[in-house]
């Protein structure tokens, strides 16, 4: 008599243990789909950043070229000077006697 229960209860365990698998792998496939989703979310994200941070320094350093041209423009002669005091400065630097 207590094989056939035994019997039973092994085949219920069975069951249980593959309803378990199942179970499992769809909890798994769930999580990777969830963390993919965020990874995308977040990628996306950080390309707006990207692109935002980027397009600020493009327009920062066209002011500041703007800025120069118009100092430039405004004294010549002192930029024309600065600009051979610091090639003499750079060559110095650089001179490898």
């Amino acid at each position: 008599m207590t094989q056939p229960n035994l019997d039973k209860d092994l085949e219920s365990l069975k069951d249980n243990v593959a309803s378990l698998r199942a179970d499992l792998s769809q909890i798994t496939q769930t999580l990777l789909d969830k963390g993919k989703s965020e990874t995308e979310v977040a990628k996306d994200r950080l390309i707006e950043e990207l692109k935002f941070e980027l397009d600020a320094a493009k327009a920062k350093g066209k002011e500041t070229v703007e800025s120069v041209e118009s100092q430039i423009q405004e004294k010549p002669f002192l930029s024309l000077l600065i600009a051979f005091i610091v090639g003499l400065v750079l060559g110095k630097l650089f001179d490898r006697k």
